[in-house]
């Protein structure tokens, strides 16, 4: 009997909390996958990866995030502005976040290919202590490091994957080389494009979803949508937009 995503207690689906949003996916994301969501600046990739992690903390799932792009600090304010709140999970202890960003800090090839392979192994090592798992983001990494380290990277999460988790990475638009683009889509289960859309004069966020392996049902293959922080993310009707 399937309820709130368990079949018979186990998780099978981790649905957002966003019941239009989930009706959309299909129900929710997929339990366990490897989730790759991509797509150019400033088009909610960081909002959407918190969707999906609020949704596992909620079900009472234990989460780890590993941020690129801010501080411990500034992931969890960003969770607010969005109005996903991850605020009280991290501060009970059900989600913890790791940054790489410190004082000095600065992205090159030799730290870039250092991180990507410290990271490969943390998430290795310690996936046994949560359910699910997000890297947001793996841009600057995969831009300075050899191809041979990102297939690397792809194949350590797809087996952490395979161990009964859900991982989710955010990679910007072109990062990776085409040949890359094509084996990670090829590992994942589930792959989303994020791009903007034009509303009577605002800027509006769109959803394509590539390939959700396991959803429980028909997905919408494009989900027009915008952040608020006073409601999270709101469906905008696909056809008031104009991409």
């Amino acid at each position: 009997m399937a309820s709130n995503g368990r079949v018979n207690g186990k998780v099978e689906i981790v649905p957002t909390g966003n019941e239009e949003f989930d009706i959309k996916l299909g129900g929710g994301v997929p339990f366990p996958s490897l989730l790759i969501i991509e797509g150019p600046h400033g088009t909610g990739k960081t909002a959407l990866s918190q969707l999906f992690l609020k949704g596992a903390l909620d079900m009472g799932l234990r989460g780890l995030a590993i941020v690129t792009e801010s501080t411990i600090r500034g992931y969890i304010l960003k969770s607010e502005a969005a109005g996903i709140s991850l605020t009280e999970h991290f501060l009970k202890g059900r989600l913890d976040v790791y940054s790489t960003q410190f004082e000095g800090s600065r992205w090159g090839r030799r730290s870039a290919t250092v991180l990507l392979d410290m990271i490969s192994r943390f998430l290795d090592s310690e996936s046994h202590r949560y359910e699910v798992l997000v890297v947001d983001s793996l841009s600057h990494m995969a831009i300075y490091s050899s191809p041979i380290r990102v297939l690397n990277f792809f194949n350590t999460v797809r087996l952490i994957a395979d161990r009964g988790k859900l991982v989710i990475l955010t990679l910007h638009e072109g990062v990776l080389r085409e040949d890359l683009t094509t084996r990670a889509r090829a590992t994942c289960d589930g792959y989303m494009k994020l791009s903007l859309a034009s509303l009577a004069g605002k800027t509006v966020k769109v959803l394509k979803i590539v390939k959700l392996k396991g959803a429980r049902s028909q997905f919408d293959p494009t989900i027009t949508f915008d952040v608020d922080p006073s409601f999270g993310i709101k469906l905008v009707p696909i056809a008031l937009a104009s991409v």
